[in-house]
């Protein structure tokens, strides 16, 4: 058993077993410890991720921050939260919004926000799918 690859300190180690677990289990460096244990929080020195082992998941999973996580596009429970723009007809197509976001069956629920990039127009579109197609709110400025 080594520590430092994950595995649980027990009785009998030197120091307290509570107290190095709680050590162990918020663990930093450039790899994740090759024996993580549910429950572990793994800070990536590399990049500053941080990842956590939970019980059901076969590994690690990024836990999500609001700078260093820029690169993901999270989706929780069918709702993607994605921003997205590109050069839309008024009103936006089916297929462009497909070229934007993906196949609609890919995505049931909210899938995100998106905004025009044709000069002049700038409109904002609140964009979903039922899993067969896009459908999307055209949003009103405030004023």
């Amino acid at each position: 058993m080594a520590q430092k690859d994950g595995d649980d300190i027990i009785s009998g180690n030197l120091g307290s077993y509570e107290e190095w677990n709680r050590m162990k289990n918020h663990w930093r460096g450039t790899a994740a410890p090759s024996n993580i244990q549910p429950g572990m929080v793994f800070s990536d020195s590399d990049n500053d991720k941080l990842y956590h082992r939970g019980d059901a998941s076969a590994g690690l999973e990024e836990v999500l921050q609001e700078t260093r996580s820029a690169d993901k596009t999270p989706s929780f429970n069918a709702v993607r939260l994605a921003v997205k723009s590109d050069a839309l007809s008024d009103p936006p197509t089916e297929a462009e919004i497909e070229s934007v976001f993906g196949a609609p069956a890919t995505y049931i629920g909210i899938v995100g926000l998106l905004f025009d990039t044709t000069s002049g127009a700038g409109k904002r579109y609140i964009v979903f799918s039922d899993g067969v197609g896009y459908y999307y709110l055209e949003a009103t400025a405030a004023i």
